[in-house]
């Protein structure tokens, strides 16, 4: 994942919180209307991170690790 859509990314989260996630959406959808396939593909990697950087956060809150689900 490129570095700035993390950064991107973590902005999301510190200015919209909950709603990080479904903007980056929006916006993947608008560059998709525009035929924007580089802004699209920017936005899409913003949207993992986020999903990414939230699912860090619940792991670190509850105590939880990738190895837990482990077969």
């Amino acid at each position: 994942m490129h570095q700035n859509a993390r950064e991107t990314a973590r902005e999301m989260i510190r200015v919209h919180g909950l709603r990080a996630q479904a903007i980056a959406q929006e916006r993947v959808a608008e560059m998709r209307q525009q035929h924007n396939t580089a802004g699209m593909d920017l936005w899409q990697q913003v949207h993992a991170a986020i999903c990414e950087l939230r699912r860090e956060a619940m792991n670190h809150k509850f105590g939880e690790h990738r190895s837990d689900y482990r077969v």
